[in-house]
């Protein structure tokens, strides 16, 4: 048996096999839509009908002018973050046998001509990935996994890093390792870093992590952490036991949204996933979704730039994207149709 990180966090579209309701496959772009509504970026692996590697698009709130973005790159695309200015896109690209960071403007350069190599992740690099811009578009915030080790008999990555870099022409420089998680094969645990996302002034960095059983593979527990950008003042938010994951700040800074049972993780699971709010220091937590199984499960929460959460919702017939207010009210499908996740709202400015 072996433990991959690249494998278990990229398998996640792969339950279409499951499905048991009709899905639409993306459009092509249309014209005459008004250029000041903004784009929902998100992953699919849904083309013409065919179950393929992912890719990213861009689509209006109401569905139409649905079309890939960065195919001229190869491999897979997935995890896409907005510039707060809603000018860029930074991404994972898969390219041959190592996962690389690019930024583009999906708008401007839609096939990703001009897109630009961020990182250089080769040799003993695992993969980087879960790319989040800063608020001033400066930075970028990631995690890298470096090495193998094997824990009983399966192997894992030797270390996993969430790091900051500025951007430049040329590339990243000045890289800085926030928080580092180093495997001890004689613990039979491996604590993995996920998903780092910057606060609105960009002081602080939310991240969850997932402990697994090196013995078994088996997830024993997922909590989430927020840290200042200079690598102090960790602070754990949700306990190990609650499984908690996928989080990200309010426009406000005030609160932040999170899931149960991510679906990164549990994707073939038979688990309950829920959102919720909270303070930035864990308090005052608030549910908003009422879920009771597997059956309907709200996952991989965003928050929009006017204050509302943007989540995938699965069910038996698929997986979509649906809006709700930030207390939970009002549910709202977005971008109608199709297989989405990673959905992600462009902030815009006039």
């Amino acid at each position: 048996m072996s433990y991959s990180s690249r494998t278990r966090r990229t398998a996640a579209v792969l339950f279409v096999a499951a499905l048991t309701g009709p899905l639409l496959a993306p459009s092509s772009p249309a014209v005459g839509r008004d250029p000041g509504t903004p784009w929902v970026a998100y992953q699919t692996s849904l083309r013409d009908g065919q179950i393929g590697l992912d890719g990213i698009f861009l689509v209006r709130p109401d569905g139409s002018v649905d079309h890939e973005i960065a195919a001229s790159l190869p491999g897979q695309h997935i995890h896409p973050d907005w510039s707060a200015d809603g000018r860029s896109l930074v991404f994972r690209a898969d390219i041959g046998d190592f996962s690389q960071l690019f930024l583009t403007n999906p708008v401007t350069d839609p096939t990703g001509h001009r897109a630009r190599q961020l990182t250089n992740c080769a040799d003993d690099c695992v993969q980087v990935d879960d790319p989040a811009l800063s608020p001033d578009g400066a930075s970028v915030a990631y995690v890298e996994d470096t090495g193998i080790v094997t824990v009983d008999t399966i192997d894992v990555p030797a270390s996993f890093d969430l790091r900051i870099a500025r951007i430049t022409r040329d590339g990243l420089t000045d890289v800085r390792t926030i928080v580092h998680s180093k495997t001890l094969p004689q613990s039979h645990t491996v604590t993995e870093l996920v998903e780092p996302r910057w606060s609105p002034d960009g002081r602080l960095l939310a991240f969850w992590a997932d402990r697994t059983d090196g013995r078994t593979g088996a997830v024993t527990g997922t909590a989430i952490f927020t840290i200042r950008t200079d690598g102090t003042g960790q602070r754990q938010v949700t306990p190990w036991s609650t499984f908690t994951g996928e989080v990200d700040w309010s426009p406000d800074g005030r609160r932040l949204v999170f899931v149960t049972h991510p679906l990164i993780l549990f994707n073939f699971d038979e688990v309950v996933s829920n959102l919720y709010t909270a303070r930035p220091d864990g308090g005052d937590v608030r549910q908003l979704t009422d879920a009771t199984t597997s059956a309907d499960r709200s996952t991989q929460a965003r928050w929009t730039p006017d204050g509302h959460i943007l989540y995938t919702r699965v069910t038996p017939d698929g997986r979509a994207l649906w809006v709700r207010d930030a207390d939970g009210g009002h549910p709202t499908p977005i971008a109608p149709g199709g297989l989405r996740t990673h959905g992600e709202l462009q902030p815009t400015h006039h």
